[in-house]
């Protein structure tokens, strides 16, 4: 078995939900982007199949909920 994946920087995510807000707000403050083009951010749940979206803040009374895309994964028989 070989070790050379030890020298590889993987370049993982340590917190997925805060590198999706900071995207979603590099996108919206780009200046080519108008700011009356709805931006989002979504997760990917691949045992779901769903897309979730990822708030700047947390749900506050008064706010849409967030989005839920996709529909659940099928299960398969084999």
């Amino acid at each position: 078995m070989s070790n050379e994946a030890e020298f590889i920087d993987w370049l993982t995510i340590d917190d997925r939900e805060r590198s999706v807000v900071r995207d979603v707000r590099r996108v919206r403050a780009h200046p080519l982007v108008p700011s009356e083009i709805p931006i989002y951010g979504y997760l990917y749940d691949v045992k779901t199949g769903q897309m979730l979206e990822v708030e700047e803040e947390p749900h506050q009374p008064g706010r849409r909920e967030p989005r839920v895309l996709g529909q659940p994964a099928r299960s398969q028989s084999l």
